[in-house]
């Protein structure tokens, strides 16, 4: 029995947020199996998460939640899709997985709490939704790219140090030229 890793929590879900929302997106079958970034915008209206729009307390029986007002820009979203192994697609090819992605659902009530959970659902298709896109990472050519090395650059202290003494020097020459100035203008 191979251990596949199943998910990953990175924060605590049981905190006062605002109410949590569900999004369901297509995606091309290889960007989940490549683990691809992707970037979505985000409809006003979402699926109500804890009665899957069927209305209830939290969404007051509409069934959505609104994550902005009406005049407001749309919210992109963008994400990696985790990468489906080999093991993983033979156990889950065709079947969706879902993004638990913070601060991105409902308002809360109280403005100094977060915003509720986006709980993506992201499915494996032959096409992917009309506002979801690809996002082409870009890799730097190898003439820009950063060589790892194992010493860390050095900073030339003895360069600097003399620079500096360079200027103090002009600086001490210039006061005394200053005073020697008010001297013998019989100003000082």
């Amino acid at each position: 029995m191979s251990r596949v890793q199943l998910g990953r929590v990175t924060g605590a879900v049981d905190v006062p947020r605002g109410p949590d929302v569900k999004h369901r997106v297509r995606v091309l079958a290889e960007w989940l199996d490549e683990g691809a970034e992707i970037e979505l915008e985000l409809p006003r209206n979402l699926k109500c998460a804890a009665c899957d729009g069927g209305g209830c307390d939290r969404c007051e029986r509409s069934g959505a939640i609104s994550i902005r007002g009406r005049k407001e820009l749309g919210e992109l979203v963008r994400i990696t899709l985790p990468a489906r192994g080999a093991d993983m697609e033979q156990t889950a090819s065709g079947r969706a997985i879902v993004v638990r992605i913070p601060e991105r659902g409902g308002m809360a009530d109280d403005p100094r709490l977060p915003r509720g959970l986006l709980l993506l659902q992201v499915v494996p298709a032959d096409q992917a939704d009309p506002g979801v896109v690809r996002v082409e990472t870009r890799i730097e050519p190898a003439a820009v790219q950063k060589l790892p090395s194992e010493h860390p650059p050095t900073i030339q202290a003895p360069a600097r140090r003399s620079r500096l003494l360079l200027w103090l020097t002009i600086a001490v020459i210039l006061w005394i030229s200053f005073l020697i100035w008010l001297r013998l203008s019989g100003r000082g």
